[in-house]
């Protein structure tokens, strides 16, 4: 049995940015390779510096005022224990003591937030692969989930046929493929033929994977082929 297919990426991603800020690199284009964890874009990350060095401000003052409370604390119970002041002024320093300790928690918490915030503005490349697709400008303004870079890894390809369901028994009784390349005038035997556990109720058809042999040279996603 003979099926229209195409190629397809099993890993393809579209990197998004997590942070506004304007884009001030684009170290690649559409074509390049880029191995993983490279650098691929940079984002404007004084106004995350700002964000960071104001929370440690914060965190400072807020570790100040512990230690007066705490200081007060110790005090208080010095004074209560000489019965110099109330219980109840005794409960009012020990409440003053754990506020000002849950703010400094709060507040820490607040600065690694920031500081990760800030690692945000270096994107580096998840996987090495290839870059398939650009969609911004060195100067544009990146927002939270704005796509930045799309690419894909060349090494693992697959084909992707959908199938009459008549067929599928026979084919997976048989348990083996090929896969013609009509560009490339070849034909290649799949690694791994993976039948999809539903079909789809509008074509009666059912989708099935075809692993590729890996790296196998000029392919790419969206290419045509026949099961």
């Amino acid at each position: 049995y003979s099926a229209e297919a195409v190629i397809e990426a099993v890993r393809q991603s579209t990197v998004a940015a997590q942070i506004a800020g304007r884009i001030v690199e684009l170290r690649f284009d559409v074509g390049d390779y880029v191995k993983k964890g490279e650098v691929i874009v940079r984002i404007d990350e004084r106004a995350a510096d700002q964000a960071v060095a104001a929370s440690a401000a914060q965190v400072q003052e807020a570790q100040a005022a512990l230690a007066n409370a705490r200081a007060q604390f110790e005090r208080s119970k010095q004074l209560a224990a000489q019965k110099f002041i109330s219980q109840a002024g005794l409960d009012r320093a020990e409440t003053d003591y754990k506020a000002a300790q849950a703010r400094v928690s709060a507040l820490v918490a607040g600065a690694g937030q920031a500081s990760t915030e800030r690692s945000f503005a270096t994107i580096v490349a998840p996987y090495s692969g290839v870059v398939s697709a650009r969609h911004v400008e060195v100067g544009e303004m990146a927002v939270p989930g704005k796509p930045l870079l799309t690419g894909f890894d060349p090494s693992s390809l697959r084909v992707v046929a959908n199938l009459p369901q008549a067929q599928v028994p026979a084919i997976q009784a048989v348990n083996r493929a090929w896969v013609e390349i009509p560009t490339l005038d070849r034909r290649i035997e799949v690694k791994q033929m993976i039948v999809g556990p539903a079909a789809d109720p509008r074509t009666h058809t059912t989708r099935v994977r075809l692993d590729l042999p890996v790296d196998v040279r000029g392919l790419y996603p969206g290419v045509f082929a026949r099961a």
